[in-house]
C-alpha cells in the first residue's frame, strides 16, 4: 500500500523544496510532488532519485511522462521514477535535478524496521529447542513493544556525506558525457577504417585488371607471332601468287593495329593503377587526419575541464562581490534616512524661527503705533507694518515650498 509523507521543507544552495507527497505507487514507481522556491533562471536536467543504504546505492531516472521538468517558484512540480523490483530496505533517497541541486528525502515507510537482506536467515532456523514456547512468547512480547513504541526516524546523513555524494554524481555524469564523446570518435574511426578497406578492395580489383591486361597483351603478342607466321606464309605464297600479297599486308596491318590497341589498354591500366595509388594515399592522409582530430578532441576536453574550474572560481568571486555590494547599499540607505531626518528637523526649526520673527514684528509695530488722532489721518501708514509682515510670510512660505 502506498504511504504518503507529511509536507516538509528542505533546501540546498539557496534553493528550497516543499515536499507535498512522496510515495511508492502500486509498487512500481516512486512519485514525488512538491513546490520549488528560489529556482528562477535555473535549468533543470532529467531528475534522478538515488536510493541509499549502508553500503550500496541505486539510481533511478525520472519517467519521460512529466517532461519538461523545469520548475517555477511556488508552482506544483511532480516526477515519477520507475522501479523494476522491490525497493524496500533503503535508508533514504536523494533527489537530484541539477548538478548543484540535490535534496535529501525521507523514504516512504522509512520509520519501520529495515527488511532482512536476501540470503540471510535467523540464527535459529532449522534448529529445535526445548524452550520454543518461551522464545515465542518473548518474540510476541517484543513485537508488541515495537508496535507500541514510537517510530524511530532514520539517521540523517551528514553534510559532508551529502556533499561527497553530490560531487560523485556530478563526476559520474561528466564521465558518462566524456565516454559518449569518445564512443563517437571511435565510431568515426571505424567508418574511416571501412572506407580504407573499400579503397584497398578497389586497389586489388585494379591489380586484377592489370594482370588481365597483361594476359591480354601476351595473347596479342602470341597473335602477333601468329600474324608474322602468316606473313611469312604469305610471302612464300607471294612467290607462288602475287595476288595473295595484298591480303598478307592487310593482315599485318590488322595485327599491328591490335598491338597498338593492346598498348593503349596497357597504358590505361597503368593510369588506373596510378589513380588507385593516389586514392590509397588520400585514404592514409584521411586516417592521419582522423587521428589528429581525436587528439584535438582530447585536448579540447582537458581545456573544457580547466575552463569549468576557472568559471567556478569566477562565480565564487562574483558571489563575494555581490554580498559586499549589498552591505554597502544597506549602509547607504541608512545614511540617507539619517540625512532625511536631519533635514526635516532643520525645516521645523526654520518654520518656528520665521513664526517667532513675524510675531515679534507685529508686537513691535503695535508698540510703535501713533495716537488715535494721528491714526485717523494716516491709515495707510498704520497698516504698512502689517502688510510688510504678510509679504515676508508669503515669501517665506514660497521659499519653503521651493525647498
Amino acid at each position: 500500500m502506498a504511504e504518503v509523507l507529511e509536507p516538509a521543507t528542505t533546501g540546498a544552495n539557496g534553493v528550497a523544496f516543499e515536499l507535498d507527497r512522496f510515495e511508492l505507487a502500486d509498487g512500481e514507481r516512486f512519485e514525488v510532488n512538491g513546490r520549488w522556491f528560489g529556482v528562477r533562471g535555473r535549468r533543470f536536467i532529467r531528475p534522478s532519485l538515488t536510493l541509499v543504504a549502508d553500503d550500496e546505492q541505486r539510481r533511478l531516472l525520472a519517467d519521460l511522462e512529466h517532461k519538461p521538468w523545469a520548475a517555477e517558484d511556488g508552482q506544483p512540480w511532480e516526477a515519477a521514477f520507475p522501479c523494476a523490483e522491490d525497493e524496500s530496505g533503503w535508508v533514504e533517497a536523494e533527489l537530484n535535478v541539477a548538478p548543484d541541486i540535490t535534496i535529501t528525502l525521507p523514504l516512504p515507510g522509512s520509520a519501520r524496521p529495515r527488511a532482512r537482506r536476501r540470503g540471510s536467515s535467523p540464527a535459529s532456523s532449522g534448529a529445535r529447542s526445548p524452550t520454543v514456547g518461551t522464545s515465542r512468547r518473548r518474540e510476541s512480547s517484543e513485537s508488541e513493544s515495537e508496535a507500541t513504541a514510537p517510530p524511530r526516524r532514520p539517521r540523517a546523513p551528514s553534510a559532508e556525506l551529502v556533499k561527497a555524494r553530490r560531487e560523485a554524481h556530478h563526476l559520474q555524469r561528466e564521465l558518462e558525457r566524456r565516454d559518449a564523446e569518445i564512443a563517437e570518435l571511435a565510431a568515426e574511426l571505424e567508418r574511416r577504417g571501412a572506407k580504407l578497406e573499400e579503397v584497398s578492395g578497389a586497389r586489388d580489383a585494379a591489380r586484377e585488371a592489370r594482370e588481365a591486361a597483361a594476359a591480354e597483351h601476351d595473347r596479342l603478342v602470341q597473335a602477333r607471332g601468329e600474324a608474322l607466321k602468316l606473313r611469312d606464309e604469305a610471302a612464300a605464297e607471294r612467290n607462288a601468287a602475287g595476288t595473295s600479297r595484298t591480303e598478307a599486308l592487310r593482315m599485318r596491318d590488322a595485327a599491328m593495329a591490335a598491338r597498338d590497341e593492346a598498348l593503349a589498354e596497357r597504358r590505361t591500366a597503368i593510369d588506373s593503377r596510378d589513380e588507385l595509388a593516389a586514392q590509397l594515399d588520400a585514404a592514409r592522409a584521411a586516417r592521419e587526419e582522423a587521428f589528429a582530430e581525436r587528439d584535438a578532441a582530447l585536448d579540447a576536453r582537458d581545456r573544457v575541464a580547466a575552463e569549468r574550474d576557472a568559471l567556478l572560481g569566477d562565480r565564487d568571486d562574483a558571489v563575494r562581490l555581490r554580498d559586499g555590494a549589498v552591505a554597502q547599499n544597506e549602509r547607504t540607505v541608512a545614511e540617507r534616512e539619517a540625512l532625511a531626518a536631519t533635514l526635516e528637523q532643520l525645516r521645523s526649526e526654520r518654520d518656528d524661527a520665521v513664526a517667532s520673527r513675524g510675531a515679534a514684528m507685529v508686537m513691535r509695530n503695535a508698540a510703535n503705533a501713533p495716537p488715535a488722532f494721528r491714526r485717523e489721518s494716516s491709515r495707510i501708514l498704520h497698516f504698512l507694518p502689517a502688510l510688510v509682515v504678510i509679504f515676508i510670510a508669503l515669501v517665506a512660505a514660497f521659499l519653503l515650498h521651493i525647498i
